[in-house]
C-alpha cells in the first residue's frame, strides 16, 4: 500500500542522490480508475440478518426491515484496491461519496447521474465547504462531522436517504410514511430532511422529560409542513427504547405495513449505515500527509456509542479496505456494548439518563448487524442469540465471536462527571481551545483511555468523531464550563438555534400506552396509494 500511495523523487538534497519517499496527498485519477473492482458479472444483493434472501437497494431502502424482521446487509462487502483508495485524496466530499456507494449501488438500481445528483443536493445546505473538517486539537484530531442543518452527525446520511426515498417513490408513484424514533439527533434530522418531499411523511416519536434538549426539541417542533409530524411521548422510562419497541409493533403488523406503506429511516436502514462508511474514509484521507498520516498507515477512530450504527458503518468500511487499527466505542454510563465485550454477554438493564442523551441506549440494534458478521454471517445463529434475548433478556456471545469483536473493537464506559470535565478541560487548554458536545466528550475520553492500554492505538494517530455542535447542550456545557458565563463563550450562539426560539412550536403529545392506537390511527389517513 504504502509503496503504490507514494512516489519516488530523486532529491539533489539526499546524500549521493538517494531516493527518498514523499506521500503524494493529491493523486487525480479518473473515477473509473479509482472506483474499487466488483467481481465480474457479479450484482449486488441484499440479504437479512435473520436469513431471508434477497432484496433488491430499492426495497432495502423502502421498507427498512427485511420481512422476516431482520436487518439489511449486502450479501458481499466489495474490496478497494490500495491504489484505487489513495486516488481519492483529492475528492470533494459529494465526489467520494459518490465513489464510497458505487461500490454498492448498482448502476441499474440508481443511474450514475441521479446518484451524483442526490448526493449534491444532499450536502448542499452543509455550511462548511469540506462538509466535515478535520480539526487538530492538542490533544486529537477530530471530524466534524455536525456542519448541517440540524448541526449533528444525522445530517450526514439523512439528507442522501430520505432524497433516495423520494427518487424510489417517485419511481414507483407510491407515498412512504417514515417512523423515526429519536433521542435527541435522528429526528430533527429526519424531519428537515423530508420538507419539500411529498412523497415522504417523517413521523418523529421523541422521549419527553428531559431525554432531548430543548434545542432539539425545537429542531422538531417548529416546522410547519404537513409532511412532518412530531409526536413528545409521556412515559418512556427507558427513553428511545420504549419507543423503538412501539415502533417495531407497527411494523410487525402486516396489513398495516403494506396499505400505509411503513419506512424507516432510522439506522436501521442500511441506507443510513452505507452513507456514514463515506466519513470514515473522508477522515482518513484529510488526515494522510506529510506531517500527519503516513499513506497506508493504519489508525483508529473513536467514536460516540449510541444505536451503533455509526461504528458499524466504521467496520463496513474496515471490510472495504480502509487501514483501520481499532475502533473504540465509546459508550456512557448505559454501556451495552461495553459490558456485552467485558463479559461475553449481551444484556438489558435500566436505562440511566445521561448529559450525553443522544446515546442513552440499552439496546444498540446495529449491534445485532456487528454479531452477524461475528458469527460468520450465519443467520440462524444470530436469530438463536436474539430469540434467546428476548426470551431471557440477555444472550450469550459465543467464544469465537467475542474474539472477533474484541480484535477489532475497544470499549469503554464514561460517567458524567468525566464527560463534563473533559468539555472543561478542552475549552480550558492554553494551546487553544475547543468546545465539544458531551457525546464528543465521551469518545475523547475513551480515546484516551485505548491509547494508554492498546500499543498500536496508543503509538499511532486517533481520529475522534464530533458527532453534534455543542451550540445544542447549553444547560449541559453551562455545568461543565461553570466558571465562565456563557456569554463568553461564542461558539454556544448559532443564528439557526436563535431562529428557532422565535417560533411557534407545533406537534402532539401522548402518553407511552397510547402510542400504538395514537400512530396506527394517524397513519390511515396516509395510504401508501392513492
Amino acid at each position: 500500500f504504502h509503496a503504490v500511495a507514494c512516489r519516488v523523487v530523486v532529491s539533489p538534497e539526499s546524500p549521493s542522490g538517494g531516493k527518498r519517499r514523499q506521500p503524494c496527498r493529491f493523486a487525480p485519477i479518473f473515477a473509473a480508475r479509482a472506483r474499487g473492482k466488483r467481481a465480474r458479472g457479479v450484482v449486488m444483493r441484499y440479504v437479512s440478518t435473520r436469513g431471508y434472501k434477497y432484496a433488491s437497494l430499492e426495497d432495502v431502502i423502502l421498507n427498512g426491515f427485511a420481512p422476516d424482521g431482520g436487518l439489511y446487509v449486502p450479501e458481499r462487502i466489495p474490496v478497494v484496491e490500495p491504489d484505487a483508495l489513495i486516488s481519492w485524496s483529492g475528492l470533494t466530499f459529494p465526489q467520494l461519496a459518490f465513489e464510497v456507494l458505487s461500490l454498492f449501488i448498482e448502476p441499474t438500481d440508481v443511474h450514475p447521474s441521479d446518484l451524483r445528483r442526490l448526493l449534491d443536493e444532499s450536502f448542499a445546505a452543509f455550511d462548511h465547504p469540506d462538509v466535515a473538517p478535520l480539526a487538530k486539537t492538542p490533544d486529537a484530531l477530530v471530524l466534524e462531522l455536525f456542519h448541517g442543518p440540524t448541526m449533528s452527525f444525522k445530517d450526514v446520511a439523512m439528507g442522501f436517504l430520505v432524497s433516495l426515498t423520494d427518487h424510489f417513490l417517485r419511481r414507483r408513484n407510491e407515498r412512504r410514511n417514515v417512523l423515526v424514533a429519536t433521542t435527541g439527533d435522528t429526528g430533527p434530522a429526519a424531519a428537515h430532511a423530508a420538507i419539500g418531499r411529498d412523497r415522504v411523511h417523517a413521523w418523529v416519536l421523541y422521549p419527553t422529560g428531559g431525554f432531548i434538549s430543548d434545542t432539539q426539541e425545537r429542531q422538531m417542533t417548529t416546522i410547519d409542513e404537513p409532511n412532518v409530524h412530531a409526536v413528545g411521548v409521556h412515559g418512556c422510562a427507558d427513553g428511545g427504547d420504549d419507543l423503538d419497541a412501539v415502533v417495531a409493533k407497527l411494523f410487525a403488523d402486516e396489513s398495516l405495513r403494506e396499505r400505509c406503506g411503513l419506512g424507516s429511516v432510522n439506522s436501521v436502514n442500511w441506507g443510513r449505515v452505507l452513507c456514514q462508511t463515506v466519513h470514515y474514509f473522508w477522515a482518513y484521507l484529510r488526515a494522510v500527509g506529510p506531517e500527519g498520516v503516513a499513506a497506508g498507515e493504519r489508525v483508529a477512530f473513536a467514536v460516540p456509542c449510541g444505536a451503533f450504527g455509526n461504528l458499524f458503518a466504521g467496520f463496513v468500511a474496515k471490510r472495504v479496505g480502509l487501514p483501520v487499527a481499532r475502533l473504540v466505542a465509546a459508550s456512557n454510563s448505559n454501556g451495552a456494548v461495553h459490558d456485552a465485550l467485558a463479559a461475553g454477554v449481551w444484556r438489558r438493564r435500566p436505562l440511566i439518563n445521561t448529559v450525553s442523551s443522544a446515546i442513552d441506549i440499552v439496546v444498540p440494534y446495529n449491534f445485532w448487524r456487528m454479531t452477524y458478521y461475528a458469527l460468520g454471517e450465519d443467520a440462524a445463529a444470530l436469530s438463536a442469540m436474539q430469540d434467546e434475548y428476548v426470551a431471557r433478556g440477555e444472550a450469550r456471545i459465543p467464544k469465537a465471536a467475542l474474539d472477533f469483536l474484541r480484535e477489532i473493537f475497544l470499549s469503554d464506559s464514561v460517567v458524567d462527571d468525566a464527560t463534563l470535565a473533559t468539555i472543561g478541560t478542552f475549552y480550558g487548554s492554553n494551546a487553544g481551545r475547543y468546545l465539544m458536545c458531551p457525546h464528543t466528550s465521551v469518545a475523547v475520553v475513551a480515546a484516551a483511555r485505548a491509547r494508554a492500554r492498546d500499543p498500536e492505538v496508543g503509538g499511532g494517530k486517533i481520529i475522534v468523531l464530533a458527532t453534534a455542535a455543542p451550540c445544542k447542550f447549553p444547560e449541559t456545557i453551562a455545568r461543565a464550563l461553570a466558571h465562565l458565563s456563557l456569554d463568553d463563550v461564542p461558539e454556544l450562539r448559532h443564528p439557526r438555534v436563535a431562529a428557532q426560539r422565535e417560533l411557534e412550536q407545533k406537534g402532539t403529545k401522548c402518553t407511552l400506552e397510547g402510542l400504538e392506537n395514537h400512530m396506527r390511527e394517524a397513519l390511515r389517513r396516509y395510504p401508501r396509494t392513492s
